[in-house]
């Protein structure tokens, strides 16, 4: 019916295919990819696209540092001065959960905030309690995150043998790695 519509399509995928075939969980660089301007706002918005595309490319490909920066772009949305990711509650849940199940911290309290945000109080204390448990006495910027997550959510056993379980498997993940 359309008999050029498919070989057009295939020519138009093969350069992202091309992009994600070189993308690793080390490169690029999260920090090379804000080196060169993913959050400036004086860039053109092509080329922090691109770079945003760099940035997807090398979260997916399991990259922690990446999976968090996108996660937390994906969560802001525009609305971050230079961002060109949408905000979208689900592919931050999902790039952050990424790098806070390998146990990266700053993924671990941006997902207490996300779930907070989503009006999921418990899986934000979850996040919390993890965070503690792995990484110690969180930062003073976090306390107050921490406050309002404890006043929505009591700790009870559930929610301790939930944390104790999380932390088993990102410890696992974690010495996998």
């Amino acid at each position: 019916m359309f008999p050029g519509v498919i070989p057009a399509a295939l020519l138009c995928l093969l350069p992202l295919a091309a992009i994600a075939a070189h993308c690793t969980a080390t490169w690029p660089a999260t920090a090379d990819i804000l080196h060169h301007g993913l959050l400036t706002p004086s860039l053109s918005l092509d080329r922090r696209q691109r770079l945003a595309d760099r940035l997807l490319c090398s979260a997916l490909a399991g990259n922690p540092a990446s999976q968090e920066l996108a996660g937390t772009l994906y969560f802001q949305g525009r609305a971050r001065k230079g961002n060109v990711l949408p905000r979208d509650m689900s592919r931050a849940r999902h790039m952050l959960m990424a790098a806070a199940n390998r146990g990266w911290h700053l993924a671990m309290q941006r997902l207490a905030e996300l779930e907070l945000a989503d009006g999921h109080p418990y899986e934000a204390a979850l996040w919390t309690h993890v965070a503690y448990v792995i990484h110690g006495n969180p930062p003073t910027s976090t306390l107050p995150l921490r406050r309002r997550i404890d006043a929505l959510v009591s700790p009870d056993a559930r929610l301790d043998a939930d944390v104790l379980h999380k932390v088993a498997s990102i410890r696992e993940a974690m010495e996998a790695n």
